[in-house]
């Protein structure tokens, strides 16, 4: 009967936003994703193991890319935080690549903190930082995390690659 109903718990489920493009050739995609977010100026990001994955990723974005800057570390230090946010400022990048695992996604991250420049993740790890709004920075020796919409990855992109590698039940 109306009005009778049991007791039930209310809630609001607020799902952030997001754009997932997955599968063998996605990589391929990455310029035309660029192109749909409106920029045209990416500053590829990684660690210095992954620099020739980054190089990579530049070669296909052509013009696109501005530059590389392959000093993405485990923790994402101020300092090199700050470095990212400079170059890309000196680049007039108007968005960000990130090539790697949860240490370049979190530079990414961190660029993303305090210029609101969307990021395009390329993991190439099973992490899962492309999808979180929560970020880490370490100062001091002291790493200090939080949570903003703004560090969320506009495009998590998995790479040809991963998919092919990765285990069949992940991918």
């Amino acid at each position: 009967m109306l009005g009778m109903e049991p007791s039930m718990r209310s809630f609001t489920y607020n799902q952030l936003p997001g754009r997932v493009v997955f599968g063998v050739g996605a990589l391929d995609l990455l310029p035309r994703e660029i192109e749909l977010l409106g920029a045209k100026r990416a500053l590829v990001l990684s660690t210095p193991e992954q620099k020739a994955q980054a190089e990579d990723v530049a070669r296909r974005l052509g013009a696109r890319c501005v530059g590389i800057f392959p000093r993405a570390v485990m923790h994402v230090p101020i300092e090199i935080a700050r470095d990212a946010r400079a170059e890309a400022k000196r680049l007039g990048a108007d968005c960000a690549v990130a090539v790697g695992g949860g240490s370049t996604t979190g530079l990414g991250k961190a660029i993303a903190l305090e210029s609101a420049l969307p990021i395009l993740a390329i993991p190439t790890t099973y992490a899962g930082s492309e999808m979180t709004p929560i970020y880490g920075l370490t100062e001091g020796g002291l790493k200090k995390t939080g949570r903003d919409r703004a560090v969320r990855c506009v495009l998590p992109a998995v790479r040809d690659a991963l998919v092919r590698a990765g285990p069949r039940y992940a991918s």
